[in-house]
């Protein structure tokens, strides 16, 4: 359930919007930054319904196609940042005069290079992301190192030292069963 604040906007994509209030104000907004058009099509975040309530009554935002789907909500203060995936957007929550901020961050290092892991999209506060995760959505704290599946990583704060790190068991991406890489997180 999501609960709009005055001033603030539900983009979210249509197949998530299971239901609003019926005074509520929808309209379509093509993509979710026309400064990164191409972005925006490639995450899917195009033709989204804008809602727009004078009531706090909740909206409910949900898969219909994914029984396995959830969906988390990010808060995201003035001053935050967060690396996203853009695979795992479905919605964001944001100030009707202030978007949230989207900015690309370049590397070419080498662990880019084997990676294949060129560009960073970093969402930048306030507002809320709205991600769909399998099987739920799980914030854990880096503290000093953690590593995760590339596959179930869907972003990081963006003040985390971040590097891709070779899996442990080189068997068990031979069988299919992890990636090649863990994505490994410290400082936070």
């Amino acid at each position: 359930e999501i609960v709009l604040d005055d001033g603030e906007e539900l983009l979210v994509h249509p197949d998530y919007l299971q239901s609003s209030t019926s005074h509520s104000h929808k309209s379509t907004k093509w993509l979710l930054n026309p400064g990164y058009p191409f972005t925006s099509m490639a995450a899917g975040m195009v033709m989204l319904t804008r809602v727009r309530s004078m009531t706090r009554e909740p909206l409910v935002v949900s898969s219909r196609n994914d029984a396995l789907s959830e969906i988390g909500v990010i808060e995201l203060h003035p001053g935050n940042a967060l690396v996203l995936q853009p695979r795992s957007l479905v919605g964001v929550v944001q100030r009707t005069d202030r978007s949230i901020q989207i900015r690309r961050r370049w590397v070419f290092g080498l662990s880019a290079w084997i990676t294949l892991q060129f560009r960073y999209l970093v969402f930048e506060g306030p507002g809320r992301l709205l991600v769909q995760g399998c099987r739920g959505v799980r914030v854990e704290p880096a503290g000093s190192g953690r590593s995760i599946d590339q596959n179930a990583t869907m972003g990081f704060s963006a003040n985390l030292d971040y590097r891709p790190r070779r899996s442990e068991t080189f068997s068990a991406y031979v069988m299919g069963v992890n990636g090649l890489f863990n994505d490994s997180f410290a400082g936070g």
